[in-house]
């Protein structure tokens, strides 16, 4: 299972909750135009599966993923509808099983040493760190990782982490991406000011240099 390359080029990976296939296009153009080419959209909106489609049908290009997966039905729909990759909250045996099975890559969520030697020990190397802020931000993530280093794991740190806490998590090596809402506020896309979310997207990409 391989993870998009896209995810690893950019600071930040956008995180919507998006449930109108129309804004839902609108928002992928302003993040494309403002440079962004990987996003995730979380299933908690009854309208993100159809958010995702349409996506999916006028920007095959884009590595899109759907967050919030909490079983195999939801992983399985995601492969057939041609998406990139899945992100689900927090571990779990099956799921991890049904991503490999389906080979669909999934980024399983974990937040303790426990979680994440079990991680190990199931053959994942692409994990969520969730919800991190909460419980101390980068400082946490460098104690939880410190004794894994020899494992060549890579992390998608995700959970209140806004603009101002981006750059420490991208000064360690082995975060590949940060997730974040921030590019595309709720009031932003209210306002249906696309062209505002284009502009975060592009100061996204100023806070670290792995788009080079």
């Amino acid at each position: 299972m391989r993870i998009p390359d896209q995810l690893g080029l950019q600071p930040v990976l956008p995180i919507l909750n998006l449930g109108n296939p129309e804004d839902a296009l609108r928002i992928a153009e302003a993040l494309l135009e403002g440079g962004l080419r990987a996003f995730e959209i979380t299933l908690r909106n009854p309208g993100a599966l159809d958010s995702l489609q349409a996506i999916r049908a006028e920007f095959p290009d884009l590595a899109l993923g759907a967050g919030t997966i909490l079983q195999r039905e939801q992983l399985e729909w995601a492969k057939e509808s041609g998406l990139d990759f899945g992100v689900s909250p927090g571990w779990s045996d099956e799921l991890w099983e049904s991503s490999r099975e389906l080979e669909f890559p999934l980024f399983p969520g974990v937040l303790t040493p426990t979680e994440l030697t079990h991680a190990i020990s199931a053959g994942c190397r692409a994990l969520k760190v969730f919800p991190i802020e909460p419980m101390g931000g980068i400082a946490y993530l460098k104690s939880l990782i410190a004794p894994f280093r020899s494992k060549d794991l890579k992390y998608l740190p995700t959970g209140g982490i806004g603009r101002d806490q981006v750059e420490p998590y991208l000064l360690e090596e082995a975060v590949l991406t940060v997730g974040g809402s921030w590019v595309t506020p709720k009031n932003l896309i209210e306002k249906k000011d696309f062209a505002g979310v284009t502009e975060l997207a592009i100061a996204s990409l100023s806070l670290g240099n792995r788009n080079s």
